[in-house]
């Protein structure tokens, strides 16, 4: 009883994620942030790091 309900369920989750990737668009879009945004971003937290060490060096 116990491994007919396992492989229940296993057949089900084939059925599920088989039904999510045939539906899956084939070019897929990029989300989030572009790359380009992310490194000036992170170039500007860097260099206020830089800065506010550069200012607790010499207080």
């Amino acid at each position: 009883m116990a491994v007919t309900g396992i492989t229940d369920q296993m057949m089900q989750y084939s059925k599920a994620t088989e039904v999510i990737y045939n539906n899956k668009p084939k070019k897929g879009k990029a989300y989030g942030i572009n790359r380009p945004d992310t490194k000036n971003i992170v170039a500007i937290l860097a260099g206020l790091f830089l800065i506010f060490v550069v200012i607790a060096q010499l207080m």
